[in-house]
């Protein structure tokens, strides 16, 4: 596992799994042994995979590699090319695959925000997410507004439409800003999402962007828009850990297990008295094929 691989040659055959969790579709490419595909290939690949009437369609693709004190790495690349920071129904997904390629029911899956144990629970997956973080210090990178590192970012200014709402932004693994609202399937999130990060000297590194609506005490719905996808996705593991979280931590549902529906099923977040996260879903290996790399980077066909 600490051996580094050869670089993948252009000419190769693009072996590749397509997974999802809640709709949430990633093609997933195994690189743990042999040559590896150089990142920026792995960049253009993402930019035309994603593609969903030329060519695959994902909203990312997962490059599984061989990691020091994990069973695997997960390096993740969105539609605009960009390495995401963390991916709860990705990693889900690759933590699927690690189970069925090694045999075991519980892997470690390195990250760009560290070492994340996933355990097989039946047909789902209960994945440690590590601490909530709600402090300025942890959020600079991603939002600019001055203050103290210890300000609480549990209520933050925001303006959607000319209109100003109370918003909170949390860091789950990516950054996310949180709003309240009572008329879920109306508003239209792109453009709110769109809205939002046009401001890059406020979100220099782009936000997610959750609308989030109380369907009772332990239960919430949402949406998420996803920064590198730049678009709403199905669902998004680090947001429904966000969006449950900030409801805990503003009293908005009861302590205790969160469930959180999602465009494309219902995930399952636990924040202990630690401020430890825990989200339990799905992940399904849809199917497997092979494609040629010259034959994708070589095509007009893309976005």
């Amino acid at each position: 596992m600490g051996v580094m691989p050869n670089t993948h040659p252009m000419s190769a055959d693009f072996e590749f799994t397509k997974y999802q969790g809640c709709g949430n579709d990633f093609i997933l490419k195994d690189e743990l042994e042999g040559p590896t595909t150089p990142d920026v290939v792995r960049s253009a690949l993402a930019k035309k995979l994603w593609n969903r009437n030329f060519w695959i369609g994902a909203d990312g693709v997962i490059f599984v590699e061989p990691a020091t004190g994990a069973d695997g790495s997960m390096r993740l690349f969105e539609p605009a090319g960009n390495e995401a920071d963390m991916c709860g129904n990705g990693l889900r997904c690759v933590a699927s695959f690690l189970m069925e390629r090694l045999g075991k029911a519980t892997v470690d899956v390195q990250t760009r925000d560290g070492i994340k144990r996933v355990v097989r629970e039946g047909d789902e997956y209960r994945v440690d997410m590590g601490p909530i973080r709600t402090r300025r210090r942890d959020l600079s990178a991603y939002m600019t507004d001055p203050g103290s590192p210890e300000d609480s970012m549990l209520d933050i200014p925001l303006t959607v439409g000319g209109d100003a709402v109370k918003a909170s932004i949390l860091f789950t693994g990516e950054p996310h800003i949180v709003v309240v609202t009572e008329d879920l399937d109306s508003l239209d999130i792109k453009s709110i999402g769109e809205e939002v990060n046009r401001d890059r000297t406020r979100f220099p590194s782009y936000v997610n962007i959750n609308l989030i609506q109380l369907d009772g005490p332990h239960e919430i719905s949402i949406r998420t828009y996803e920064r590198g996808v730049f678009n709403e996705s199905l669902a998004c593991g680090t947001g429904a850990t966000a969006c449950a979280a900030a409801a805990l931590l503003l009293g908005l549902v009861e302590a205790g297990p969160v469930t959180v529906n999602v465009r494309g099923g219902s995930i399952h977040i636990e924040v202990d008295d630690s401020g430890n996260a825990t989200m339990t879903g799905p992940a399904l290996k849809v199917y497997s094929g092979t494609l040629s790399v010259a034959d994708v980077l070589q095509s007009d066909r893309s976005d």
